[in-house]
C-alpha cells in the first residue's frame, strides 16, 4: 500500500475532480435517458448499474482527496476502493452499450469494423497501466473501456455523425494519456501535485468530448439508421 501525504492534494483538487463526474453523469444520464426503452431489459439494467457504479467511484476518489487535504483522515478505503469499482461500473455499462451493436441486420459488419478504430487505440494504450494495480480489474477496465468507445462510435458511424465520432476519438485519447499517466509521470519526474492535476485536466477534456457527443447523438437522433435496416 502506498503512503500518501496530505500536502500533496488541496481542497480544490477534490472539488476539481468532480468535475469530470459531473460531465461523466450527464453522459451518462442522456444514455440512459435515450436508451433505457429501447435495450433490452437487462442490458437497460446493467448501463444503469454501470453508469452508477462509475459515478460512486468517482465521487470516492474526489471524497478521499478532501478528507487527506483537510487532515481529517487518510481514509484509504475510499482510494483503494476506485478501481475495482470503477472497473466494475465501466465493464457493466459496456455490455449494457455493445448490444446496440447487434441491433442493425444490414451492412453491421462494414460499420462495426470501422467502429473499432477507437477501441484499438485504447488496446493499444492501457496495456501501459499494467504494471501496476490488480490485473483483473485493469482487464476489467481496459474491455469497459473498449465496449464503451466501440458502441458510441458505431452509432455515430451509422448515423454519419463524423463530429460526434471525432469526439469519441478525443475521449478515447484522453483515456489512453489517462491510461498512462503514471509511467509518463515517472519517466518526466513529475510530482503527486502535479501528475493529479494533468490528469484531472485531460479527464475533463474526455468526459467533455463525451458529453457533447452523447448531447449532439440525442440530438440527431441515435436510432436514424433502424429505420435504413427494417
Amino acid at each position: 500500500m502506498f503512503e500518501h501525504f496530505a500536502e500533496d492534494y488541496s481542497v480544490i483538487m477534490g472539488l476539481v475532480d468532480l468535475i469530470p463526474v459531473i460531465l461523466f453523469a450527464l453522459a451518462g444520464s442522456i444514455l440512459i435517458k435515450v436508451l433505457f426503452n429501447e435495450l433490452k431489459k437487462p442490458f437497460a439494467v446493467l448501463l444503469c448499474s454501470g453508469v452508477t457504479l462509475s459515478l460512486t467511484a468517482g465521487v470516492f476518489k474526489a471524497l478521499w482527496k478532501i478528507l487527506l487535504a483537510l487532515n481529517v483522515c487518510d481514509f484509504y478505503p475510499l482510494n483503494f476502493m476506485f478501481m475495482p469499482t470503477q472497473a466494475l461500473g465501466l465493464t457493466l455499462m459496456g455490455v449494457g452499450l455493445v448490444s446496440l451493436m447487434f441491433t442493425a441486420k444490414k451492412n453491421a459488419t462494414p460499420v462495426m469494423s470501422i467502429a473499432l478504430i477507437p477501441a484499438l487505440l485504447v488496446i493499444l494504450a492501457d496495456p501501459a497501466t499494467l504494471y501496476d494495480g490488480n490485473i483483473i480489474f485493469i482487464v476489467l477496465l481496459v474491455l469497459g473501456d473498449i465496449a464503451i468507445a466501440t458502441s458510441l462510435s458505431f452509432l455515430a458511424i451509422k448515423n454519419r455523425n463524423w463530429l460526434c465520432l471525432a469526439l469519441f476519438i478525443v475521449y478515447c485519447i484522453g483515456l489512453i494519456v489517462m491510461g498512462a499517466m503514471k509511467p509518463l509521470s515517472t519517466k518526466l519526474s513529475m510530482d503527486v501535485t502535479t501528475a493529479n492535476w494533468v490528469e484531472e485536466a485531460i479527464n475533463t477534456v474526455a468526459q467533455a468530448a463525451l458529453l457533447v457527443g452523447c448531447f449532439l447523438m440525442n440530438k440527431k437522433g441515435f436510432f436514424k439508421y433502424r429505420e435504413e435496416t427494417k
